[in-house]
């Protein structure tokens, strides 16, 4: 195994590279450190504790930093409160966990000069995400798998075995800590392992090496249909990372309508089931929200609007303190700025500068989102407005009136639909003589 460990990692890496090993204490892990610590490569051990496995988990920590405090390697370690994270964020423990650990291990091969980051991944945890994406209707795109080189992230035993790792480590003395979780089929990725793939090896004897060759021929396949898709999706969706499109009459002008939203939500966490009820509801009136663990869905007008999901703590109020220091106060969301008022005074005709009568202003100041139920006097308008008819009458969707501040005077007043309009009872006159200049600080959700 050590020989073709070597070719295959010629494959993947240069003598040059600085490889951060993300090491568990587990099986893989362990045997995937000792095949590096033969090399001439330079490494690094990483370990991320989750805190979900109580003494168990931290004696993997305690073992993972004495071999490698042993072996004289470089050594980073993380607690993270895994549990919290998934509750504020919305998501399952086992994405939080993976959006935790990536994030991490990118920061420190960033802050030390790692050129990739190497995970313990082999043949096995391929097959296996073979099923588990299969039951998820995860498309080719899921059974294709796990890739051996993906941008920074590498996988150097990906052409090895479960087996070939046990018997190496076998062979070879390897210590390691198993978790015990592992043995359960409480997880379907167990279950699968436990029980599915055995029975399909009874049926026939190289079924590991048939189903590899599957999925690599579906790879290649996959690289050709991604063309055509990548076309396609750039004439019916347009965005950025805060938030994107789907215009609806191009989309369902398509043959196989289906197929192309299904490519376009997949990346967003969506699976086959819920583009055929995003499909259904196309017809429909307005407001049907669809939602994935790290994104949602609006069906609005002739349109599909898709946006990560809010974090709860950006929801909550703040207050704004009338403590300034050389006439300046920056908080979160927005720059404030006194100034005096002449009858030469330049305003900026910008959507992300207000202007207000400072002797009109009462602290604290408060940044909110809109309410049913909102009113305010829009600019150059005598009258009130509901807030909810001005985004209407502005054509700003559900998804829009929910990422939009609202800065309110220390009386409850409605000062400035943050980068849209401000209220005419606050507004600059003949009398003013100062000038609270408020900029917003936010781009544009």
């Amino acid at each position: 195994m050590k020989n073709r460990f070597f070719t295959y990692s010629e494959t993947l890496l240069t003598s040059a590279d600085k490889i951060l090993l993300t090491l568990s204490g587990g099986i893989d892990s362990m045997v995937m450190l000792h095949l590096f610590r033969q090399s001439s490569f330079n490494i690094g051990i990483a370990h991320c504790n989750f805190q979900l496995r109580g003494k168990e988990a931290d004696a993997d920590e305690l073992f993972v930093k004495e071999t490698a405090e042993k072996a004289n390697i470089p050594f980073f370690s993380v607690r993270f409160d895994t549990k919290t994270y998934a509750r504020k964020q919305g998501i399952s423990i086992q994405m939080a966990a993976r959006e935790l650990r990536y994030a991490w291990f990118q920061e420190i091969a960033l802050k030390n000069d790692f050129t990739y980051i190497a995970t313990a991944h082999h043949r096995d945890d391929v097959l296996e995400t073979f099923f588990v994406n299969m039951l998820r209707k995860t498309g080719i795109k899921g059974l294709i798998g796990i890739k051996a080189k993906n941008a920074n992230i590498v996988r150097p035993l990906l052409n090895f075995s479960r087996q070939d790792i046990q018997e190496y480590a076998e062979v070879n003395h390897i210590l390691y800590h198993e978790d015990e979780s592992n043995k359960s089929d409480y997880y379907t990725r167990n279950y699968i392992r436990h029980h599915i793939i055995p029975e399909f090896r009874k049926l026939q004897d190289n079924f590991d090496e048939a189903l590899s060759d599957t999925i690599h021929i579906l790879s290649n396949q996959e690289a050709i249909y991604n063309l055509h898709i990548k076309n396609v999706k750039q004439q019916i969706m347009k965005g950025d990372d805060n938030m994107y499109a789907i215009d609806i009459q191009n989309l369902i002008k398509l043959s196989k309508p289906n197929v192309y939203l299904f490519e376009c939500i997949y990346p967003f966490g969506f699976n086959a089931s819920q583009t055929d009820n995003i499909l259904s509801s196309l017809n429909n009136a307005s407001g049907k929200l669809f939602i994935s663990e790290t994104h949602s869905i609006l069906k609005d007008r002739d349109t599909l609007f898709i946006r990560p999901n809010l974090n709860n703590e950006r929801n909550q109020p703040q207050c704004i303190e009338n403590t300034f220091v050389n006439d300046r106060l920056e908080h979160a969301t927005l720059s404030l700025r006194l100034m005096s008022y002449h009858q030469d005074f330049c305003f900026e005709k910008r959507l992300d500068i207000a202007y207000f009568d400072a002797a009109k202003i009462k602290y604290p100041l408060i940044v909110r989102k809109w309410e049913q139920g909102d009113i305010f006097y829009p600019f150059g308008m005598k009258g009130k407005k509901k807030l909810s008819d001005f985004f209407t009458d502005n054509k700003i969707s559900i998804f829009k009136k929910e990422t939009i501040d609202i800065l309110c005077n220390g009386n409850g007043d409605i000062l400035w639909i943050i980068g849209l309009r401000s209220d005419n009872r606050y507004k600059v006159t003949p009398q003013t003589k100062n000038i609270l200049k408020i900029m917003t600080m936010l781009k544009e959700q």
